[in-house]
């Protein structure tokens, strides 16, 4: 058996040297002079001149035929075909062993699937290869590729490419410094300053795979997705977005960035992972170590949900696990939080005890009305805190059922004592100043009022008062 091998092994390997062998044959010209030089039978050939290597004819205005060598020199009008593809150039060589044409001058290369221009390339006919460089464009009725450099196989229409790469398809555009498209399996793969644009959706990465078939891209290192509809751009280490679901997902170092005309009032989300769903309405969700920031409003939680409302001057924010916001002095925790935004200016903030949630805790208001005694807070804290502001300030709180609370009255900037209350379903009113003014309570309420020189002998701070040290800033990158 192994004997049989040896000898099917050997009749291949001189099969294939014979076929490499061939010699290139002059089929035709209008004059030919010939000479001997060292051994090697050179022949001149003008006009018309036809050569041919099996199935390979050749055609040019003056050749040089190097006979032992099996190489021809090859200028003007240089025209080279094989079966259905079609090679022009002004100058080339043409290698018979190797079955190889090398073209310095131009270069056009041409078949059922494409058509390819360059500077220069190298064309092997045996592996159906071609090594463009210099200017390279290949164009096929479904894509178009630009580069400095390019490798094409005709047989699998996979193309390898390096230097100022661009593809452009019927549905997106795709740049890099080295890219392989292979088109039959509909993947692309780019590295270097990737880029592509599609469905009005622009990504940027370190790398870049693109599936067309799934209409799906995988972006990996310094990744930025820009949707050119709704302005916003979303960062991270490791990107997939499904074009067709218009959904996005980030994960490590995400960022959602929505730019407003003052950029004071820029939307900040800083987050370990985040989701883009672009369908409208628009929204993200982000999970993990989420901050966000816009204007004065800041806000930590391990959830987050962001959606514009039925109008864009609308922002609405929906905050799990953990969360704590702060508005200008204000700090506000419970189990969660809802807030909405308009115009830029806080509107309404809703805090939610979520009974059976473990580790439940009461909705905590806490609110420094006078910065000249840091150490004085307004205390509120029930199971539904909900908050209305005017222009960035608070107006009213509303606490549902039972509730307590603290606030520190002053008279002409001076301290002047602390009320104590209590009961169920409560009103209290701010000035501008951000004072207590009034409080209502509906239902079994119970006050107290410590004289200022009596307050060192209460408690100033109800059960569950911590004061968060760690507001979000603005992340520079």
């Amino acid at each position: 058996m192994n004997k049989l091998y040896s000898i099917l092994l050997l009749i291949l390997l001189y099969t294939t040297a014979i076929h490499s062998q061939e010699k290139v044959v002059l089929k035709k010209a209008d004059k030919l002079t010939g000479k001997t030089e060292n051994g090697e039978t050179i022949r001149e050939v003008t006009g018309n001149v036809h050569f041919i290597q099996g199935d390979i004819n050749v055609y040019c205005n003056t050749a040089i035929q190097y006979v032992e060598a099996n190489r021809v020199e090859l200028t003007g009008n240089v025209r080279i075909f094989q079966d259905t593809l079609s090679l022009f150039t002004e100058r080339g060589v043409y290698f018979g062993n190797e079955q190889k044409a090398v073209c310095n001058s131009g270069i056009t290369l041409k078949d059922p699937n494409a058509s390819l221009r360059a500077n220069k390339g190298i064309y092997t006919f045996a592996d159906t290869k071609a090594f463009f460089t210099g200017n390279v464009i290949i164009v096929n009725p479904t894509y178009r590729i630009t580069s400095d450099e390019l490798t094409y196989f005709r047989n699998t229409e996979d193309s390898y490419c390096k230097g100022n790469v661009t593809v452009t398809t019927d549905s997106m555009i795709i740049k890099a410094g080295v890219l392989n498209y292979l088109r039959r399996q509909g993947i692309t793969y780019a590295y270097d300053n990737a880029s592509v644009i599609k469905d009005s959706v622009f990504i940027s990465a370190d790398t870049l795979k693109d599936f067309a078939f799934e209409k799906k891209s995988i972006a990996t290192g310094s990744v930025i997705l820009n949707d050119l509809r709704s302005k916003g751009v979303v960062k991270g280490d490791y990107l997939e977005n499904y074009s067709a679901k218009k959904y996005a997902i980030v994960k490590g170092n995400s960022q959602l960035i929505k730019p407003e005309e003052n950029s004071k009032d820029t939307l900040f989300v800083y987050s370990d992972m985040l989701e883009s769903f672009r369908e409208e309405p628009e929204y993200y969700i982000a999970t993990d170590n989420v901050s966000i920031i816009k204007g004065d409003f800041l806000s930590k939680s391990g959830i987050a949900r962001y959606s514009k409302g039925l109008k864009d001057s609308v922002d609405i924010f929906a905050l799990s696990k953990k969360p704590v916001v702060w508005q200008g002095n204000m700090q506000l925790t419970s189990d969660s939080v809802y807030a909405i935004i308009k115009n830029d200016k806080i509107q309404t903030v809703y805090a939610i005890k979520i009974w059976g949630l473990p580790k439940s805790e009461f909705s905590f208001l806490i609110n420094q009305s006078d910065s000249t005694f840091n150490n004085r807070f307004d205390q509120i804290t029930g199971k539904k805190i909900s908050i209305f502001f005017e222009e960035g300030k608070i107006s009213l709180v509303k606490v549902d059922s039972t509730s307590s609370g603290i606030y520190f009255a002053y008279e002409d900037k001076n301290a002047n004592g602390m009320n104590i209350f209590e009961g169920e379903n409560m009103v209290i009113y701010f000035d501008t100043a951000q004072k207590v003014t009034k409080v209502k309570i509906e239902k079994d309420p119970v006050g107290k009022y410590v004289p200022e020189n009596l307050i060192n002998t209460v408690n100033t701070t109800l059960p569950g008062f911590y004061i968060r040290r760690d507001k979000p800033f603005r992340k520079i990158n």
